[in-house]
């Protein structure tokens, strides 16, 4: 993981907040005109601003196919291009030809473990985990459980919200194929260490793909012999907006994010070591090239879309210039400045892990300050799940679930609207596996970005201070 530049990014990033502010117009009003503060961000973020009108610029003129011919044909492909080459810098992926588009994360996943349909068998047995959203838990309940009669291990978590490593390592054993596991929680806001789960599921071996027969599926000696160790699927989805990814460090074998969940459009995005995206038969039409990464898009891309994922990847980039400019003058940031420049030598990779650090730290001031406001409330009845104590803030993101003593989750969400304009979500957030680990159908979710400040903190305190006591 990046060193944390502590105090001063989150100054940095302070310092040009307005300015970020600036960049989201759905902000302060929704799209009624009505005023509102948003705090469903881990339902979807709102979108930057540069991201909508590249979206459009691409739907008004755009082909609806690619070529190498015309200049709109060219211009079409290079869209596509585009998106790769940035999603592959987001991730810090070696390759851009790693990197798939899908509807959602959702269906990027149910995608994922239909591809694996020649390489099971018998006795083997996968993990997924309560902390899980739905996700990157159903596709692989069906298609690998009821469907091909797989063992479905669940791994448990601990009373403070947080995965439970010791029961993860005695649930893998050497007929272990994949561990699905968050990177953090969309309910409880929990931080998962995935290199630490990396390293539990590789104790019997480091995967490797069998070889494929002249008609693209896996030899089937190697098939029934399996492979050693398991695999690691990570769902970046929630984390994505709240600090830097590097599939390199990480060390897993897949993650999947959503660009709708990252300041642009509603577009799934899918990472994968090659040589297994190689190995594997997803869905594909039989026109379609068996190659990698585009047997794994069904259909004609939406260009629109991927136009706007790169405006929001542009976004990140062009806040990470300024923030790596402002560290220039600060004596206090010159390691991490050498270990950035170190580690990711392009300039574009560079400047989202600058842009990412920031918005963590800043982030981590919000979260502490949140913390702080529900200690408070407790003694009014408000009961905070998950990580509570403020010194273990950096273990989560500015994501909180919790319940008024007495009062049901719609009664909560509408006196939120209805005396601070402040809208949550509903319902239970796809985070099925959380929801029945609490067994509470009273929980209120609010969820907070690097375009929230103090002053949202305060106001949405404030306000819950009023319900609690009243």
């Amino acid at each position: 993981m990046i060193t944390t530049g502590g105090a001063s990014l989150a100054a940095i990033l302070s310092g040009l907040h307005e300015e970020v502010r600036r960049q989201f117009p759905a902000r302060e009003r929704d799209i009624t005109g009505e005023r509102r503060v948003y705090l469903n961000s881990a339902g979807g973020t709102l979108v930057a601003e540069r991201s909508a009108r590249a979206m459009e610029e691409a739907a008004l003129r755009a082909n609806a196919q690619d070529g190498a011919i015309s200049s709109g044909e060219r211009a079409t492909a290079e869209i596509q291009a585009r998106a790769r080459r940035g999603a592959a810098a987001f991730l810090n992926a070696p390759s851009p030809d790693e990197i798939s588009f899908h509807l959602s994360t959702s269906h990027a996943l149910f995608n994922l473990s239909f591809a694996f349909r020649d390489l099971l068998a018998r006795g083997d047995n996968l993990i997924v985990t309560r902390l899980d959203h739905a996700a990157n838990v159903t596709p692989w309940e069906s298609l690998w459980g009821e469907d091909r009669g797989l063992e479905v291990r669940e791994c448990s978590v601990r009373r403070d919200g947080t995965l439970d490593l010791d029961h993860l390592a005695a649930l893998v054993d050497r007929r272990t194929r994949l561990v699905a596991v968050t990177c953090a929680s969309n309910g409880l806001g929990t931080v998962v260490p995935v290199e630490e789960v990396v390293q539990i599921a590789r104790r019997h071996g480091d995967p490797e793909p069998p070889a494929r027969t002249g008609r693209g599926r896996p030899a089937r000696s190697r098939t029934r012999a399996g492979w050693r160790g398991a695999l690691v699927v990570v769902d970046a989805v929630h984390h994505a907006c709240h600090g830097p990814l590097d599939v390199r460090a990480m060390g897993c074998d897949f993650l999947a994010f959503s660009g709708y969940k990252l300041f642009g459009p509603m577009v799934g995005v899918l990472w994968g070591r090659k040589r297994w995206l190689d190995a594997l038969r997803p869905y594909r039409v039989e026109a379609n090239e068996d190659r990698t990464p585009v047997k794994y898009e069904q259909g004609t891309p939406n260009h629109a879309v991927l136009a706007g994922l790169s405006a929001a990847f542009d976004y990140l980039e062009a806040l990470g210039g300024r923030v790596e400019s402002a560290a220039a003058g600060l004596p206090e940031l010159q390691a991490i400045a050498l270990r950035l420049a170190g580690l990711y030598p392009s300039r574009e990779r560079r400047r989202i892990k600058w842009a990412m650090s920031a918005v963590r730290d800043f982030e981590l001031t919000l979260s502490k300050a949140l913390l702080l406001g529900f200690a408070a409330l407790a003694r009014r009845g408000v009961q905070l799940h998950g990580i509570a104590d403020e010194a273990r803030a950096a273990e989560r993101d500015p994501t909180f679930l919790f319940e008024v003593r007495g009062r049901t989750q719609m009664e909560i969400k509408r006196r939120l609207w209805e005396e601070g304009r402040i809208e949550v979500p509903d319902g239970n957030y796809y985070s099925l596996a959380v929801y029945r680990h609490l067994r509470s159908r009273r929980t209120v979710r609010a969820s907070f970005a690097h375009y929230d400040g103090l002053d949202t903190a305060r106001h949405f305190l404030d306000t819950l201070e009023r319900i609690a006591s009243g």
